[in-house]
This record gives C-alpha cells, structure tokens and sequence, in this order.
C-alpha cells in the first residue's frame, strides 16, 4: 500500500516548488549551531585508547575498590594530565611503571582529577594505572544498589548509570562522549551471583570464599557513558536471533514476566538491522531488569546491556494492563534503536543529545507501527508532540541543538524538546522527503560514522545527497531556534492564504521569527492534497474556497489558525476528517483558546463530538484535554457546571463500551476504557465511584473477581476517592505485596488521594524506610498532582532526606517539578528563592520551565475560563 510519505514525494516531484525553497534558503545564511564559549571540557592534549577494569565491589558496605590500567596517547608534551573523577579516593597512580608519583588534585566543581609530573610527559603512547576506591550509591548514578524483598530474605543487586556524566563515579575516565575507547572488564562477586557487562563473559576464575573473578570480553569502541556493570541473583531467559544471543535479565523467580519483552526484542532486531542496513555488531544483547524506579528516567541503552526498571520491562499476567504491555514494547523498541542511533554512533557533544533520543523516539513509532499498526502509534505520538509544543510556546524553552556549558546544564537536556519536538521534527522531515530517500540518507550516516561521533549537520549532508529536495536549511529552522510556527489560513480572493507567524503563549515571547515550514493541505471533500513551503515573506496560494485541513496527516510541527469562515466548516463536518487530523484540530484548538488566539468555544465544540462511534485514540486525546481543562477549575465556582457538562459526554460512551472487556475487543478500546473511568471518577461521577468501591470490596475477599484491566482501574478510583479506612486498606495491601512491580504500583496510589490529609500522610511515607529507596520521592511526586504547592512545601521542609534519594545530578529538578504543576502564582516567588538558595546557576532550567508553566496557567485560569463559564451558560 502506497503510504503518506511517498504521496508527498510524488507531488513534491509534480510540483516544482523546490526552486522556490532554494530562493528561500538564498535569503539568509546557512545556519550554525552555537557552541558554548566556556563548555567545561576536558584538556585534548591527552586521550584514552583503552581502559583495562578491575573493581571488588562490597555490596554490603556500599564500596568498592577498582585498579583501571588507561591505554593514553600524548598528543602534545605535558606535565599534566586531567581526567573525570567524582567521589573516588586515589590510592596510587603511576606512569608507565615509572617510580615518580604525580601530584594529585581534586577540583569537585569540574568534577576532575590533575596528575601533576615533575618531568614532562612525552608525546606516543602511555600506560596510566590507577588504583582507587568509590561509593555504591541508593540511586540510579555510577555503581548503584537496589534492595528488594522476596518470599524468604532481603536481597541486593548492584547496576550502573553512567548516563549522562556519572561513568566518572566508577572510573576515572575521560568521561566525554567523544572520547571513545575500548574496554575491558573485570570483576571479583558473590559465587552465586550472575555478572553482567557489555560483552559475554570470556572467562572466569573460582576464588576461595565462595568469590569469582569474571573477565568480560573486549567492547567495540564506545563512549564511556555506555559502559555497564551489574551483578546479583539474576536468572535470564534468551533466545538466538539472527546469530545474536538476545536475553532478559531479571530478579530470580521472575523470569515468566520477561516473555514479552523477550519477544519484542526478537521481532525487533532483525526490523532494526533491515531499516538501518546494519547489523547489530556486538555478539549478545541483554535486556535487564532492575526493581525500584526513578523520578528522572525508565530505561538506558548501554551498548549490549540495556538496563531498565522493572515497570517497564517485565509483564506480570497478574498485574499489568493493556496500556503496560504497550509501554513495554515501546521502551524496549526505544532503547534498541539506540544501539545504532547513540551506540554505534553518538553524539560528539551534549549539545547534539537529540541525535540520540529525538531518532529513538522517533524510531520507536515507527517500529511499533509496523509490528502493530492497530496500535496507531503515529496518533499517539501526536500526544508527544503536543506536550512539547506546550513546552516551546513559552519563556523558559530552548532549541532542539542548544549550547551545552557543563555536565549539570546537559542532565537538563533529556526533556520534552530533545525527546518529543525531536521526534516530530524527524517526522515531518522524513514526510517531506519521502520514506525511501530519508532512510537512504539515515543508512548511509550510520556507515559512515560508525563506531565515531557526529554533529547534526553530518546528518543533514547525508539526507542532502539521498534526497531530491533540500533538506538542511528546513532542518537548521527547526533545530537551531526555539518556538512553534504558527500558520494563519485566511480566505482570499483566490481561495486561501497561508501565512506564517509564531505561536506563543508569553505575550513577551511573541517576538517574529523565522521559519521555511513544509505545509500540506486538503481541502474538505478531496482527495489530491497540496504541498509547499511556506516562509515568512511569501505567503501560499491554495486553491478553494470551503473548509480546509491544514497539516493535512498531522505531520507537521507547526499549529494551524484558521480564520472563522474556514473554521465553522471544519466544526461542521469533523466526523468526515480522518481520525489524525480530528485529533490535531481538538489539540490546535484547545491550545490556541487557551492562549487567546480564538475562542476556547471552538475546542468545546469539537468535543461535543465525543461518543462511543469516535476513534478510540482521538476520544483518549479529547477527555486528556478535559482533565487539563478540569484542573485548571480547580477551587472555581466554575468547576462544577464544567464537570456536569464533562460527565454528560463521557457517561454515555462508558455505558456503550462498559466496564469489562468485551470478546475481541480491540486494545485501544480497552485503553480507551481506562482513561474514561479514571476521568470520569476525576468529574466526580458518582455511579463510577460507587461502582469501583463495590469492585473493590469484591476483589478485597476473592483478588481473581476482577480482570487484570479493570483491577487498575478500580484501585485508581478507589485511590482518588479514599477515605481512612480504605486508604490504610490500600496502605497494608502495599506493605504485604510481594511483588516489587505490585508493591511501587500500591505505594504510588497512596499518593494519588484526593483527601489533603491523607495525601500528607503518604508523603510521610517518604520519610520512612517502609518503601523501597527509589520509590519514595516517587509519592510525594503524585501528591503533587493534585496538590503541588504542599508537595512542594513538604519537600522544602524535608529537603535533605529527599535530596539523599534522588541520583545527585538531577536534585536540581526535583522541586521545580513538583511545583511546576501548579497555578498559583504566588509559588513563583517562593520557587526563586528556593533556586537562589540551592540550584546552581549551570542547573536552572527546569526552574525556569516551571515558573513559566505556572504563570501561563494562572493567566488561563483568569482570562480564559471566565470565556468556557459563559459557554457552558449558554448549553446547558
């Protein structure tokens, strides 16, 4: 079947607007991506070739003790060499076997070793040995620790993190992504422990005291971000697909949960390797397991050992849902695709993270929907988009390639823009060249940067030569500034006018720019799309003078204003659009209602089209934009009318589709499900509340009452709604779960309560030892949906205990997370001074998104819902 891509190709090949695109580009200059004038980087007179690893971890002490041997070549005589070292103790350091000891110094703010010599080190190849001593950390950074409980004991299994700077925690390295080296691994654990690296294990010694020593084989050459050690009391199931041991690592007794992922990963390796004409280059691949959880990140695609937290790898029959499943398979396809795109080749520097994760975003799209089109996981990724859309409508955004100074300002980088604008700008740029041409350009990058680092544009040059359509200066519009382009459609004598403007939230961010925007439209009734390419100093001409669709496919990353007469048509005859571009009017809409660019009637309107004949997947989206809307209600005399009006739409497809699946029930029903009862519990629906109360007192005698879909639903409402009994009913149920999966699901629900006393409670919990580490900053998080301003004022007034259990480059986020939720305008006062006080000037930009969140939604709940008020006045 001929797909969308190569549509837009055909036409594009019809209609010769390239040479008005190559008019556009003549305009202004190329672009260049800004490099940081004081990026904190290591001295190039040296770099490594080669680390030779021995560390003696003491899971029982939280120690460990490490020798590495460096491989090092001189560029350039010097008496001193700097390297990466965080919280380790140097022992001894030598050169080349040399008697003379360097000086050693410690600077803690550049996170960096000196080794200062007497006599200069010559140019050629060096030896530089160190033995040392480390930290195991509680949290996901450097050699981490994660306890779990089982049937019989307490267990601990040790991890790593080394992403994006914490490699330098385990060894002292050249911790830069384009220092890149080989390595070599060797580790004394527990006899009965199974040891976990990159590569398999070559061989292993038997030592006395029930100890092995494992040498691992040798890495390909990578960054030392990726390198990876666990040990514990792991099994693993695996399987050999296309020569590759493929395998999935998990607590022992947990191996049946892994069949799922384990099939993922077999259908999508060969996938991978076919898309990107590469084989997969290491000799096995592991998947692993991990229990526990993280505020800042779920998975991390260390070359050959892809380490993840349980939730989202394992599949428990007993407890995982439909959406679980899906998450599962995204998170796994996310990751593999890294091993080509940030693996095999990687970024040279922090500022290009989104070669990394804007292509495995967008790559996990892309595999999912040729294993599942039913999914219509392109639909669902218009969700992502939205999300960073509302990021990059207001102050505190920043560009796809941003100047990254130091390792502090790149952990702020791993956001909405890197990850979701990433991806959509890839998509709309493989739309606009064509699926063959823009795969052709993705192989031949790969090839030639292999086993190196690149910068964007060595991308660009590749889809350059594999296109017959420019692709660099669109690219450099949409990576190297910030915002959203606005695309005004107007009628006109002609027909139609497009014109291009900025979409911004911030009245003081609505300064011009600039960008060469790829645009298709259709008109209502056709089926012939048009394409072109809209710049800021020539309008387009579309022919007609009826309803159009603007982004016709939602490919592109842009938002549409329709001017009223083009408008009322679109409203009129939405059912008759096709279900991608229903979702981007009901996302357009909503949006610029909200930031006062046209009526926030118009998405009320729209979404009175909500009923059970709806694509399941637009509907998600629809209520999804109900519940913001409902927060932003919140303590207004207005939230009441809005929640009848919102029950009124929802109530009734909930008595189409019902509470229990139906036989061959497609899966985005059964989503659809999940998403319409936890709303409408939100809306205050009190057959829904009642009815979950009466499932729960079921499942409570006899848990097999209920299927594994509905029990989350159930325990979500029942959550929202308790009372002191069945919180502390809730409360036991997670103190007795044996299941760490089972046990984080129940501690996180506690702090979904709606009672504000008993969501103080659950932050008490916090402050206990009764969940496990990793999960407690985790319910205080929840908390925080409902209640930000006393979450965040929890956490300031127990900061050092939180602070103790997050990864400690990350600290900085953790607050302005919490009260970025809110819309009271007067946190922001007391989010700067808690910035003041404790975030490094390096550290501030989650502070600065938050504080422009909050201001956008006081402003909304002044100067728009007043507008729904009068709405819903008139129809009700």
């Amino acid at each position: 079947m001929e797909g969308r891509a190569e549509r837009f190709l055909k036409s594009l090949m019809r209609r010769s607007f390239g040479v008005a695109l190559l008019l556009a580009a003549a305009i202004s200059a190329a672009a260049r991506a800004p490099v940081a004038p004081d990026r904190i980087v290591l001295p190039s007179d040296v770099a490594p070739t080669h680390y030779d690893i021995d560390i003696i971890p003491d899971a029982g002490k939280l120690a460990f003790a490490g020798t590495v041997r460096i491989d090092i070549e001189v560029k350039r005589p010097t008496r001193s060499i700097v390297l990466n070292a965080v919280d380790l103790a140097f022992n001894k350091v030598a050169l080349d076997s040399q008697s003379e000891v360097p000086a050693v110094s410690f600077d803690i703010g550049r996170q960096t070793a000196t080794l200062t010599f007497a006599s200069l080190v010559g140019r050629g190849r060096h030896v530089l040995v160190i033995a040392y001593q480390g930290k195991i950390y509680q949290q996901a950074s450097g050699l981490f620790a994660l306890d779990y409980a089982t049937a019989t004991d307490k267990k601990r299994a040790l991890f790593t993190q080394f992403e994006n700077s914490d490699a330098r925690r385990f060894i002292p390295s050249w911790d830069e992504p384009a220092q890149k080296a080989t390595f070599t691994l060797t580790a004394t654990v527990p006899a009965d422990e199974m040891p976990l690296s990159n590569m398999p294990v070559a061989s292993t010694e038997t030592l006395p005291g029930g100890k092995q020593r494992v040498h691992f084989a040798i890495s390909p050459k990578m960054s030392c971000y990726l390198l990876y050690f666990g040990s514990g009391d792991f099994e693993r199931i695996a399987r050999d697909v296309n020569g590759i041991d493929v395998g999935v690592v998990v607590k022992r007794g947990d191996a049946e949960k892994a069949h799922y992922a384990l099939d993922a990963a077999a259908h999508l390796l060969p996938y991978y390797e076919n898309y990107f004409a590469l084989k997969y280059p290491l000799p096995k691949l592991d998947l692993i397991a991990a229990p526990g959880a993280s505020e800042f990140y779920g998975a991390m695609e260390n070359w050959g050992a892809i380490f993840y937290f349980e939730k989202y790898l394992l599949v428990d029959p007993k407890i995982s849902t439909q959406s679980d499943r899906r998450l599962v398979y995204s998170v796994v396809a996310h990751e593999m695709a890294h091993q080509w795109f940030g693996d095999l080749v990687t970024m040279a520097w922090w500022d290009d993270i989104w070669l990394n994760e804007g292509f495995a975003s967008w790559m996990t799209l892309k595999a999912m929907d040729e294993a599942h089109p039913e999914w219509t996981p392109w639909m669902e990724g218009q969700d992502e988009k939205e999300n960073a859309m509302h990021t990059d409508a207001r102050r505190g955004t920043h560009p796809i390639i941003q100047p990254i100074r130091d390792v502090l300002q790149a952990n702020q980088a791993f956001d909405e823009i890197t990850y979701s604008k990433g991806e959509a700008v890839i998509r709309m740029l493989e739309s606009y060249l064509g699926e063959a041409s823009f795969r052709d350009g993705v192989r031949n990058y790969l090839k030639r940067h292999a086993y190196g680092n690149t910068v964007s544009d060595d991308l660009w040059r590749e889809l350059d030569k594999t296109s017959s359509v420019p692709v660099t200066d669109i690219a450099h519009d949409f990576t190297l500034q910030a915002g959203v382009p606005l695309v005004r459609a107007a009628g006109s004598a002609s027909g139609i006018t497009l014109t291009q403007g900025r979409f911004s939230v911030d009245e003081k961010e609505k300064q011009p720019m600039h960008w060469r925007v790829p645009v298709v439209g259709l008109a209502l009734g056709s089926t012939t799309p048009s394409h072109g390419i809209l710049t800021q100093d020539k309008p387009m001409e579309l022919a007609g003078s009826g309803g159009i669709v603007i982004n016709e496919g939602q490919a592109g990353y842009f938002r549409t204003l329709y001017a009223p007469p083009l408008m009322r048509p679109l409203i009129a005859h939405f059912r008759e659009l096709s279900a991608a571009d229903e979702l981007g009017l009901i996302n357009d809409s909503c949006a610029l209602g909200y930031a006062g660019y046209e009526p926030l009637s118009d998405f009320l309107a729209l979404a009175q089209n909500a009923d059970a004949g709806l694509d399941p997947t637009v509907l998600r989206t629809t209520i999804a934009r109900l519940q913001d809307m409902d927060f932003l209600y919140q303590d207004l005399p207005g939230q009441a009318p809005f929640r009848a009006f919102a029950r009124g739409l929802l109530h009734p497809i909930l008595t189409s589709i019902g509470w229990t699946t139906r036989t061959q029930e497609p899966q985005n029903v059964t989503l659809l499900r999940e998403v319409l009862l936890k709303a409408l519990s939100e809306f205050d629906d009190e057959q829904v509340i009642a009815q979950a109360r009466a499932y729960f007192a079921d499942y409570v005698r006899n848990p097999v009452v209920l299927s594994v879909d509905l029990r989350r639903s159930v325990l979500a409402i029942v959550a929202m709604h308790a009372d002191n009994a069945s919180w502390e009913q809730l409360h036991v149920m997670a103190n007795l779960a044996t299941s760490t999966l089972e046990k984080q699901e129940l501690y996180t629900l506690l702090g979904t309560v709606r009672d504000r006393d008993l969501a103080g409670r659950a932050m008490k919990l916090a402050l206990t030892d009764e969940a496990i580490v990793t999960t407690r900053p985790e319910i205080v998080d929840r908390v925080s949906r409902w209640y930000p301003d006393l979450a965040f004022d929890f956490a300031l007034a127990h900061l050092e205990t939180l602070m103790a259990l997050l990864e400690p480059d990350s600290r900085s986020q953790y607050l302005p997370h919490l009260v970025g939720k809110s819309y009271n305008a007067a946190m922001i006062a007391k989010l700067r001074a808690y910035v003041d006080a404790h975030v490094p000037a390096d550290a501030r930009a989650a502070a600065a998104k938050s504080e422009a969140q909050i201001a956008y939604k006081a402003g909304v709940r002044k100067q728009r819902l007043p507008d729904v008020d009068r709405w819903l006045t008139a129809h009700s």
